[in-house]
């Protein structure tokens, strides 16, 4: 699964709890004019500086940048480093964006606990994408998610056998790829075809079970299904409800259904933004209905366990109050309000969003692009679905 070793190294960072660390999030997409290696390396000094960082360890962190990565390999680097960075540093390039990495900023730096909110954030928020091509006679599995593609299986119809094997099996078997026997006449050309459309649509039912489990053991949210229109509707016709409500789309098939996985994202790229934004929109349809929105009001019944769901902003997220005993309020009377004896401290939401999410189980969902704007203008920045 794609991104399961970063998250595990994150959670370990967690865990061992080594305190003070830097956590430095920086925007290197080289698409970007402006993403040069000296400016990004410029942006990371301002944030950590910001966060205050000492000069010296700035400028540890700084020529290990301008050394050991001058060519970017991703969109996104996050790292993390120790009190000594020659002891302790690991860093990532991603192939995608991270939430609060503003376009004018591009930078965001924390000293002190871990800071992985960002990156656990997009890790289990994505959605994972099943990309299946779908032929007469294979069908190839590939997942999609944060901007990389892998495939996981390669599936070829055995005509010997009538029955699906793996390629990587099927290439020992002599019996695979044989084609049948051409009939020459017009009523022996339909009865041959239709045959070998029946042939089709039963090893597609055969099929069906093992992909299922694929889907379901990799955790792939939704299907792209790539292939001609009678070969993909002859797949959806067998598919059970709970697969068919999966499905966002079809698109055509690549002209070489044998390029390796990294020619096939190009293809679906377009298709899953759309279904992002679209599952955004509607999701906050769903507020507008019967939802809670407002930092204050969200926020209590968030950590009072009573959301289902909460919806933050891609971009950037407020800064909150917080009790000495970890109650969060939208300002400080709110916060001295609920606690009058304790003192209260101003913190940035993103250092303890991942908190109160996972202490009340409840669902974080991101808004970007055109339904952040409409989460800051309707919904005050901040909205949720109640379980009850």
């Amino acid at each position: 699964m794609i991104g399961s070793n970063l998250k595990l190294a994150l959670l370990e960072y967690i865990e061992s709890n080594q305190e003070p660390m830097l956590s430095l999030y920086l925007n290197v997409n080289p698409a970007h004019p402006d993403n040069t290696m000296g400016a990004f390396i410029l942006r990371g000094a301002e944030a950590m500086r910001q966060a205050g960082v000492d000069k010296e360890y700035i400028d540890k962190i700084t020529d290990k940048l301008s050394t050991d990565f001058t060519r970017a390999e991703g969109r996104t680097l996050a790292l993390y480093a120790g009190e000594d960075p020659a002891q302790q540093f690991d860093a990532y390039f991603l192939q995608t964006s991270l939430p609060f990495l503003e376009e004018d900023a591009g930078a965001l730096a924390h000293w002190g606990k871990p800071l992985v909110a960002p990156l656990l954030f997009v890790l289990d928020q994505r959605e994972r994408y099943a990309v299946v091509y779908v032929a007469s006679d294979r069908v190839r599995v590939f997942e999609a998610f944060l901007g990389q593609i892998e495939e996981h299986v390669d599936f070829v119809r055995s005509v010997d056998t009538e029955d699906w094997v793996d390629l990587r099996n099927a290439r020992r078997s002599p019996g695979v790829g044989v084609p049948g026997v051409a009939a020459r006449g017009g009523a022996d050309v339909d009865r041959f075809q239709d045959r070998m459309d029946e042939a089709t649509a039963r090893l597609y039912r055969d099929l069906l079970p093992r992909l299922e489990k694929l889907v379901d053991d990799e955790r792939m949210d939704r299907l792209i299904l790539v292939g001609l229109k009678p070969a993909v509707n002859a797949l959806q016709e067998h598919m059970n409800d709970k697969m068919a409500k999966r499905v966002v789309g079809t698109v055509p098939p690549p002209s070489n259904p044998d390029a390796p996985a990294s020619e096939w994202l190009p293809l679906v790229e377009e298709m899953i933004q759309e279904a992002e934004v679209q599952h955004e929109l509607e999701l906050l349809d769903k507020v507008r209905e019967g939802g809670v929105w407002g930092l204050q009001q969200t926020l209590t019944l968030l950590q009072d366990n009573r959301l289902h769901t909460v919806v933050v902003p891609w971009s950037e997220l407020q800064t909150v109050w917080r009790t000495a005993s970890g109650r969060v309020a939208a300002t400080a009377e709110e916060a001295q309000a609920l606690r009058p004896d304790e003192a209260v401290a101003e913190v940035r939401l993103i250092e303890v969003l991942v908190d109160l999410v996972q202490a009340s189980g409840t669902k974080l969902e991101f808004a970007e692009g055109e339904a952040e704007e409409r989460l800051n203008e309707e919904f005050g920045g901040m909205a949720g679905l109640a379980r009850w």
